[in-house]
């Protein structure tokens, strides 16, 4: 259950990033919440509990890495 696995990481610690409906409790108990739309899409259920929706691996990736992108995708 990949739900367990970031509750038992400490969830507030945690990035988790999918594309399928089996991922979509994993990312919205993270604290941050990356649905990836690839070729073959993502789960509608998925992308709506997602903090942010990219359209790459990397790209998600790319978010932890310039943190500036994050911060401007999801101030309010």
């Amino acid at each position: 259950d990949k739900l367990a696995v970031v509750a038992s990481l400490g969830a507030a610690r945690v990035v988790a990033v999918g594309n399928g409906r089996n991922d979509a409790a994993m990312v919205a108990g993270a604290a941050l919440g990356i649905a990836v739309i690839g070729p073959e899409g993502a789960a509608g259920e998925l992308v709506r509990c997602a903090d942010v929706v990219v359209t790459d691996v990397v790209v998600a990736l790319d978010l932890l890495l310039h943190t500036l992108r994050l911060t401007a995708t999801l101030r309010e």
